[in-house]
């Protein structure tokens, strides 16, 4: 799906899908002039190679929108990578 970037008067940058949505597949979808980041995937906070955010040193761990721990979330990819070898 094509994402469209955007510019704000601040320099903030935000990528969207055609329904408006934040949403970017190969790096974060919204960067603003002060160093956040943030993924997202159809309006979503998404990210499986990574945080989903990332803010000097805050780092925030989200998939299909749900926070999680940065165990919970290590935790869910290498069952969903396990899961997928084992098909």
């Amino acid at each position: 799906m094509k994402s469209k970037m955007t510019t704000n008067d601040n320099g903030d940058i935000k990528w969207k899908n055609y329904k408006g949505q934040l949403h970017r597949e190969d790096g974060p979808a919204f960067e603003d002039k002060g160093g956040y980041k943030s993924w997202w995937i159809n309006g979503e906070k998404h990210r499986e190679d990574g945080p989903a955010v990332e803010w000097n040193d805050v780092k925030g761990w989200f998939l299909n929108n749900n926070q999680y721990t940065e165990q919970e979330y290590k935790y869910i990819i290498r069952y969903r990578k396990l899961k997928e070898l084992l098909k």
